[in-house]
């Protein structure tokens, strides 16, 4: 790997803010029950949406039949293979992708990689030794499960409709439009598998998260320990912690912290109050330690903020 390439820890997590997708191939793939997908492993993320039709999965052994308006995630070096049962026919998107850049010496061809081999004969198909050490980035603020049901299929397909559209054209900047179409769709997906706040809404305990994120709401002005919280739901702090954390990928007080700086920014920009004033009222008597926050999650300080943006909102 050249030195002026970045450098991509083996276990690094991106958050919403951090996502930029690369996507490297979109197709469009019809067929019936003489197409076949012999095992294999892929090296970047997949995202299936299926048009019309059925597919049946094997993904590490089990079983995952996909039908219309189903997606399927695929992660990175997830063994899997696919077939069509006797008589059905399938059309589906596919889009492989990265959820950031990694840079020249982390990419490979699609053509060398994917699309150059015999599918239909092949009776696997072979790992490629260099790529099985490529890095593999997480998300980490939402797990997806390998199939799910859209919920807003109307637009799943309409954005992976104009991602291969773009794709095909070649035209000049289209990485951009790929990016903003494949941002979209992860929108789409994540807003399905948490609530408004976060939460997964898979996780057996969801409705008493969400009970102690309400009670968040609606004391966050006062001086509040992890205690305090977990209280709420009775439940001892460090199993709250634990289960919160579970839920939604943050800790209760990294979450309250999250609350309270996104109130800041509505007072400060659509209100009077002093940044001093502004500190208090979202429960900070300190006002350094507020400002130390506020620079920490928004990269300037409250006052830089408001010469910044306030003349917009004007």
């Amino acid at each position: 790997m050249s030195s002026n390439q970045p450098q991509i820890d083996e276990t690094r997590q991106v958050g919403f803010q951090e996502l930029a997708p690369y996507v490297r191939l979109v197709q469009h793939i019809e067929g019936d029950d003489s197409y076949r997908l012999p095992p294999r492993i892929i090296y970047d993320y997949e995202l299936i949406y299926v048009v019309a039709g059925r597919c049946d999965y094997v993904i590490e052994g089990a079983d995952y039949p996909i039908g219309a308006g189903d997606l399927l995630f695929m992660p990175p070096m997830v063994r899997h293979c696919c077939s069509v049962p006797a008589g059905e026919t399938f059309r589906y998107y596919a889009v492989h992708f990265d959820l950031v850049y990694m840079g020249e010496s982390f990419d490979f061809s699609v053509d060398d990689v994917y699309t150059s081999h015999d599918y239909l004969h092949a009776p696997y198909i072979p790992d490629e030794p260099e790529l099985t050490e490529r890095p593999v980035v997480r998300l980490a603020e939402a797990e997806l499960p390998y199939v799910l049901s859209a919920q807003e299929p109307l637009a799943c397909e309409a954005l992976l409709r104009s991602m291969f559209r773009v794709y095909e054209s070649g035209s000049y900047g289209k990485e951009l439009q790929l990016r903003a179409d494949m941002l979209s769709l992860l929108a789409v997906i994540v807003r399905q598998l948490a609530t408004p706040s976060g939460i997964s809404r898979q996780h057996p305990q969801s409705e008493r998260i969400q009970q102690a994120m309400q009670w968040m709401k609606l004391n966050y002005r006062m001086p509040i320990q992890l205690a305090d919280i977990a209280a709420s739901v009775h439940l001892s702090p460090s199993h709250f912690r634990a289960l919160f954390k579970e839920a939604t990928g943050k800790s209760p007080m990294e979450m309250l912290v999250a609350l309270r700086l996104e109130r800041a920014k509505e007072l400060l920009l659509h209100s009077a109050l002093s940044v001093g004033q502004v500190a208090e009222e979202v429960g900070y008597a300190d006002l350094h330690y507020f400002s130390r926050l506020f620079k920490r999650s928004e990269g300037m300080s409250p006052v830089q903020y408001v010469q910044s943006l306030r003349p917009k909102f004007r």
